[in-house]
């Protein structure tokens, strides 16, 4: 079983790894659905916590399309994020089409060097969701796609989930959005990808804009483990 919950502060992460849970996913703005966070904040959370932290790296919320000069900054936000000892980075392109942009993938995975690589929820607004996970399940250096299923009710999300648990055969499929407490046990018994991926149901109010509560983020790892 791997759960892994978003941080956006130091706070966040401390109180996630005392959690009990496996893996962090660090970002900011997720009011703009997770940005890249700053270095500084990169350099302390990762030494302030024992558990691996896998950083998002996108540099606007505008959409998954990027320009060139995107990629140029993603590249170098992923060289320093190397330095700064992280474990991983998460990432995902579109191109105009809506399909995985796997040129502009191939650019980014020459920077990554041993870090664990996550395509995140890019995927969920391709337009064939399976095919493009068939292609990343190709690439050795993809370790993770995050995935929701797809948009709308999570009974056609969890088919879709279930094809996509199928298809890919060396790359974990981490289910991510709209999951809680109240629905993860369902989920767990209809997909069982034992992997997880939890944001505001972690938080207090279960708002974006606040802090991570140490009592919801335990009842999730206690509910699943």
């Amino acid at each position: 079983m791997m759960i892994e919950y978003i941080a956006v502060t130091v706070k966040d992460a401390k109180l996630i790894e005392k959690s009990g849970a496996d893996r962090i996913e660090l970002v900011s703005g997720l009011t703009e659905g997770g940005l890249t966070p700053s270095y500084g904040l990169i350099d302390k959370v990762v030494k302030s916590v024992r558990i691996p932290v896998n950083i998002m790296v996108r540099p606007h919320g505008q959409s998954f399309c990027y320009s060139k000069d995107d990629i140029e900054i993603m590249k170098n936000d992923i060289r320093m994020i190397r330095s700064l000892g992280a474990n991983g980075v998460v990432f995902g392109m579109l191109d105009m089409e809506g399909n995985v942009d796997f040129s502009q993938l191939e650019e980014l995975l020459t920077e990554v060097g041993t870090m664990e690589v996550t395509f995140h929820r890019a995927i969920d607004s391709s337009i064939n969701m399976l095919d493009n996970a068939e292609k990343l399940d190709q690439y050795k250096e993809i370790t993770t796609i995050l995935t929701s299923g797809g948009h709308g009710e999570w009974e056609s999300r969890m088919e879709t989930l279930l094809k996509m648990k199928d298809i890919c055969k060396d790359t974990e499929i981490l289910i991510g959005s709209g999951l809680s407490k109240e629905n993860i046990r369902e989920v767990h018994e209809q997909v069982g990808t034992n992997a997880y991926h939890f944001g505001t149901a972690i938080r207090d109010d279960q708002s974006i804009l606040k802090s991570v509560s140490l009592e919801k983020a335990l009842e999730i790892v206690h509910t699943l483990k």
